[in-house]
């Protein structure tokens, strides 16, 4: 068998040690995104009535978000294909087994079959969520969402108060310290 010209060689090499330096900074720099990512919380802005939005179960039966009135509520827009809401699902389900009845998360998925979600819920874990769907597709117009995974805070008032786009930790300190701090104004 012959050898490769030499400056193939040279080039394969080198082309090798440009991929590994690149691995190896990508790597270094992951737990810097990840303690970014977990310091995240809401954007607060000015509240605003929540629109009139009516969501169904795993069974079809049809809910508003006005049936929350008097409870603090995290509204979370999410769908099975999406990887970052995929990885924050967990934390949402340990936040609503931490929080109980104090807050109520709302994770409304833009998949239409309950129970594929419920099968979904099952792979993953999630134990403490309710499963929640907008067959209708009417969230992203009336929340003016640009994505998912989007949540949005949902005051006792039924008001808008913040909002966080993309996937976030919700059980981080820094999170929880917010939600309990946004819990406590009236």
């Amino acid at each position: 068998m012959a050898r490769p010209p030499r400056f193939l060689s040279r080039l394969r090499t080198r082309f090798r040690k440009e991929i590994a330096g690149a691995l190896i900074a990508a790597f270094a720099l992951l737990p810097a995104f990840a303690s970014a990512r977990a310091a995240t919380v809401p954007q607060q802005y000015a509240p605003k009535a929540a629109p009139p939005f009516v969501f169904e179960d795993r069974g079809g039966a049809q809910h508003a978000l006005s049936d929350y009135h008097g409870h603090y509520v995290l509204l979370n827009f999410w769908a099975t294909w999406c990887s970052p809401c995929v990885h924050e699902l967990p934390s949402l389900d340990a936040l609503q087994a931490r929080f109980g009845s104090r807050l109520t998360i709302l994770p409304v998925s833009e998949n239409s079959d309950g129970d594929g979600l419920a099968a979904f819920y099952r792979a993953h874990g999630i134990a403490h969520l309710q499963i929640a769907r907008d067959p209708a597709d009417i969230a992203p117009q009336l929340f003016h969402l640009s994505g998912v995974p989007t949540t949005i805070l949902i005051d006792p008032q039924g008001r808008e108060t913040a909002r966080i786009k993309g996937g976030t930790n919700w059980t981080s300190p820094a999170m929880t310290a917010f939600l309990t701090a946004w819990m406590k104004n009236p």
